[in-house]
């Protein structure tokens, strides 16, 4: 009678752990709702700006020369984007996302010799735009 008693209550109380967690999804999942800083944002689009990025790629308005920058924080890992905005010229020939893009664009992304500082605002400047994009 006891240990029965002391089953149920340990079969309760794992049941009062484990259900919460397992339908508890955003324990698990990253935070992307953190606000981002405004000042990085605007950091990362005088990156973009003098940079050049507009002359190959739009924030919303289709392909040029380069793909459509919208969305890309959602297409991409962050790590990915990172390794290619550091060092796209030698991507080119180890990736195989950045080969795909190789075909499809023609004109290899230059390097454009970012630092990881400027890398990190242009991808936080990035997700403050695709804010607007839906997943």
């Amino acid at each position: 009678m006891i240990m029965t008693r002391c089953i149920n209550t340990i079969s309760v109380l794992t049941l009062a752990v484990v259900i919460p967690l397992f339908f508890s999804a955003s324990l698990f999942a990253e935070d992307n709702s953190a606000p981002l800083d405004n000042s990085l944002v605007e950091k990362g689009k005088i990156v973009y700006d003098s940079n050049g990025c507009a002359a190959c790629h739009t924030l919303g308005g289709g392909k040029l020369a380069g793909p459509d920058l919208l969305g890309v924080t959602k297409r991409r890992e962050e790590q990915w984007l990172k390794k290619w905005l550091k060092s796209p010229d030698t991507m080119i020939f180890t990736d195989p996302i950045a080969k795909e893009m190789l075909k499809e664009y023609f004109v290899p992304m230059p390097n454009l010799g970012l630092n990881d500082e400027q890398i990190e605002q242009l991808i936080i400047y990035f997700k403050k735009i695709d804010e607007q994009v839906k997943d």
